[in-house]
């Protein structure tokens, strides 16, 4: 029995001297765990970097803190000629170093947008091994920094909050993207390099809002696109999750508007490049939706609902026409038709490549749109209170 024992003891000693421990480790208390990055232009420094970085506090208020108590998070402002040198001057003033891998959401200032190209602003996020390809980006309208200074209504901090109303926004009205590092770069790097990012800005209220996306071509902001073209931009490009299609009432109630929620979108958009090099576009829109609200029109029979099919059908493609001409007067591709052309006539794109925005802005363009609605929410086929 005591052999037993030595034999047992000798065993663990071994092993535990064979055990190799961390060299080269690093304790938590050694990092800032970074939440959200602003990036501005610096306004006394030309060429400079203006880095906002929000870290979340290793506090045991951090549950409470959405609802009134200490913020649940800081923000560090460095400044530098570069995104990197900014990023390492963090320490500084934190007195740790920043850890990437958390972090929720990118800033990027509309002036800066404009000013210097994205992509190479971003260099840093996509060749660092922390930050994650599926962080967020987005533009803002004004100083990117001032976002972060904004309380959170329900989230523990406002960079949560903001990656939140972007994707509740793409998913539940459709009137934004939900964008992250490794589809933007996808985008920048196509054949067209037009790329698309959310667009904040602040209300009239105070709080940060998400209002229809900002397009780039060649890294460099180009323009924004409201909201409601924004809804048609997705239902173009066939990534409507879901929305709300507003439709006018006739006769004495034009100044109401019904409401049908959509369910599913399934778009084919089939471009025929020419002999001559023009370009023929036909879109075929398949939608399905149930009645939100009734106001104007009964629908308490088959050929009713049929009429008031063709009539949301007509709601629909008039609003995608009116996006797809303001995009061909800027001669912004952002559907995606010279990509699909590249994969298609990879040979003859080659050659049209540079010509290809005067190409698209005189495409033409054939929408049809199919309606179906399928549950009007109610057994009664006209308005409740009718």
């Amino acid at each position: 029995m005591i052999r037993k024992k030595v034999i047992v003891l000798v065993c663990f000693v071994t092993t535990s001297l064979l055990l190799t421990g961390c060299w080269d480790h690093e304790e938590l208390p050694e990092f800032g765990f970074v939440q959200a990055v602003a990036i501005d232009l610096a306004e006394d420094e030309e060429n400079k970097i203006d880095l906002t970085t929000q870290f979340i506090k290793p506090s045991p208020k951090i549950g409470s803190a959405a609802g009134g108590g200490d913020k649940a998070f800081l923000n560090i402002e460095t400044t530098g000629d570069s995104v990197f040198e900014a990023i390492r001057d963090i320490a500084t003033h934190l007195g740790r170093k920043a850890q990437w891998s958390h972090t929720r959401i990118i800033l990027i200032s509309e002036e800066l947008a404009k000013e210097r190209n994205v992509g190479e602003i971003l260099e840093f996020f996509y060749r660092d091994h922390e930050p994650r390809l599926l962080i967020s980006i987005a533009i803002m309208e004004g100083k990117a920094k001032d976002y972060l200074e904004d309380k959170p209504f329900i989230e523990n901090t406002i960079s949560q909050q903001l990656k939140e109303l972007e994707y509740s926004s793409y998913m539940y009205n459709g009137k934004t993207v939900d964008m992250n590092l490794l589809v933007f770069g996808r985008e920048l790097k196509s054949e067209t390099g037009i790329a698309k990012l959310p667009y904040y800005k602040f209300a009239s209220t105070g709080e940060p809002i998400v209002s229809g996306i900002s397009y780039l071509q060649d890294g460099k902001l180009k323009g924004n696109l409201s909201a409601s073209k924004t809804e048609s931009l997705l239902k173009l490009m066939n990534e409507t999750e879901s929305g709300i299609i507003e439709v006018p009432c006739e006769g004495s109630k034009t100044n109401l508007n019904e409401s049908i929620e959509i369910s599913h979108v399934e778009t084919a958009i089939k471009p025929t490049l020419k002999k001559d090099n023009s370009v023929d576009v036909t879109v075929d829109m398949d939608m399905f939706g149930d009645i939100g609200e009734l106001k104007c029109t009964n629908i308490d029979t088959t050929e009713k609902i049929n009429k008031y099919n063709k009539k949301v059908a007509g709601v629909v493609k008039k609003a995608v026409e009116s996006t797809l001409t303001k995009l061909q007067k800027e001669k912004v591709d952002l559907v995606g038709i010279g990509n699909e052309i590249y994969r298609t006539h990879p040979k003859r794109w080659k050659a049209i490549k540079a010509e290809w925005p005067e190409i698209y802005s005189e495409a033409t363009f054939n929408v049809n749109v199919e309606m179906d609605i399928g549950n009007s929410g109610s057994d009664v086929g006209r308005a409740f209170f009718e």
